[in-house]
């Protein structure tokens, strides 16, 4: 039992392989805070661009003449969903690269962008997808979540 003790507090005082204990403690929290950061800002950055494609597409179709009934003229919607997911008119799913990683004018329930108006205001409103790189690949929960985005814009187009 003295023996044990004694071996005990000379490896205590020992400092010979204490820095590689550490760095086995200090490495993968650095590491993982680091891609936590990244994965964080393409999520803010995904989500930022998904906003900014709405609002263009609100302020395109707030901007069309009055006249026009923006709601039920299927080319403007098709126009403004576009311009939102791909950055242009005329953009086409699975040829066009779109602004958000798997975001869809037309895919389904939450890839699209809908319009829809009330009184003189036009709303978009839009549901585009992220995947995260670090949640689906490492910890045991969904890697793929849901943004949603919405503008709504006054219609002030002249005739």
């Amino acid at each position: 039992m003295r023996s044990l003790c004694t071996f005990l507090l000379r490896l205590a005082r020992s400092s010979s392989g204490s820095a590689m204990v550490e760095m086995t403690i200090v490495v993968p929290l650095a590491i993982s805070l680091m891609a936590g950061g990244v994965d964080f800002g393409w999520w803010v950055s995904t989500q930022a661009t998904g906003s900014k494609s709405v609002r263009d597409a609100a302020r395109y179709l707030a901007t069309l003449p009055t006249s026009i009934s923006v709601c039920s003229n299927t080319q403007a919607v098709k126009n403004a969903q576009s311009l939102a997911v791909y950055g242009k008119f005329g953009g086409v799913d699975g040829v066009d690269t779109p602004l958000a990683p798997g975001w869809q004018m037309n895919g389904g329930t939450n890839n699209n962008v809908a319009v829809s108006c009330s009184g003189s205001s036009v709303i978009v409103t839009a549901t585009f997808p992220y995947n995260s790189i670090i949640l689906a690949k490492f910890l045991p929960i969904a890697g793929t979540y849901t943004l949603t985005s919405q503008h709504e814009e006054v219609q002030v187009g002249d005739d």
